[in-house]
């Protein structure tokens, strides 16, 4: 782990030297340098490089240990594996504080989320979406599903033998997942009671990053606008305590476009 120990150390400063240059000026933190933003793409490339495969898939954000996805009152309980299974690992505390500041979204992760194509997947798909709807409607106590695991209602532990459904069943939401290309499948979450996410993006770690994708919801959702990521950007400024900001744009009645962040 020495090596991890090393590029989290150096990777640190990066992102500390990179975070103070952009708040040097108001057009600095709007729109960071080139240079910025490939080092701190190149620090990220390196820290993931040194991570074993398996432990990033659960840390990885929207992943099997990223439980702020139920909502945002399991952000500590995040926090606290993250530093438990990280110590198992034998990570110390410094290189898990480096890891987690080099994924924090930056405005290039969210200008990233302004994906093009989000719109005419769903005006192309959009009976295959209302199907998957009613699917997740119909197993509304399964709360996450995923490619890789299942969360129930009141039961985030995995593996177990209770999927929530038959096997045959998640191998049809992996399909819509694939034909929709849903990269982190369904996500329910508290923060929006009776709303279905379908997440088509996400970048970083359960300790923040970004995530843009659907979202069907009974009532209305808030905030809207059709320059969602300079809202998002405003909503996070003002709202820095809450550790998460979304962004919705209309598609058709009770569907929305989601822009995401946490930190």
């Amino acid at each position: 782990m020495r090596g991890l120990r090393t590029l989290v150390f150096v990777s640190t400063f990066a992102v500390a030297s990179l975070s103070s240059s952009q708040t040097t000026s108001s057009s600095d933190s709007a729109s960071p340098s080139k240079t910025a933003s490939s080092d701190i793409s190149a620090a990220r490339k390196r820290l993931l490089s040194a991570i074993p495969p398996k432990l990033y898939d659960k840390w990885r954000k929207y992943g099997q240990w990223d439980y702020k996805a139920q909502g945002s009152g399991y952000r500590d309980y995040t926090l606290f594996n993250l530093g438990a299974t990280g110590s198992a690992a034998k990570i110390d505390k410094e290189s898990l504080l480096g890891l987690s500041s080099a994924f924090k979204p930056t405005p290039e992760d969210v200008n990233a989320l302004d994906d093009k194509e989000l719109q005419p997947n769903f005006a192309k798909n959009s009976v295959a979406f209302e199907k998957l709807l009613k699917m997740a409607e119909t197993d509304s106590n399964v709360i996450r599903i995923g490619s890789d695991f299942t969360w129930l209602a009141g039961s985030s532990k995995w593996p177990r033998d209770d999927i929530g459904f038959t096997q045959e069943r998640w191998d049809e939401y992996r399909r819509f997942f694939g034909d929709l290309s849903l990269a982190e499948g369904i996500v329910l979450t508290a923060d929006f009671p009776g709303a279905v996410f379908f997440v088509a993006h996400s970048n970083g770690l359960c300790t923040g990053g970004s995530s843009s994708g659907y979202v069907h919801a009974a009532s209305a959702l808030t905030p809207l606008s059709d320059s969602p990521l300079k809202a998002l950007d405003a909503d996070a400024r003002n709202n820095p305590s809450r550790h998460y900001a979304y962004v919705f744009r209309p598609l058709k009645p009770n569907w929305y476009i989601f822009y995401e962040i946490d930190w």
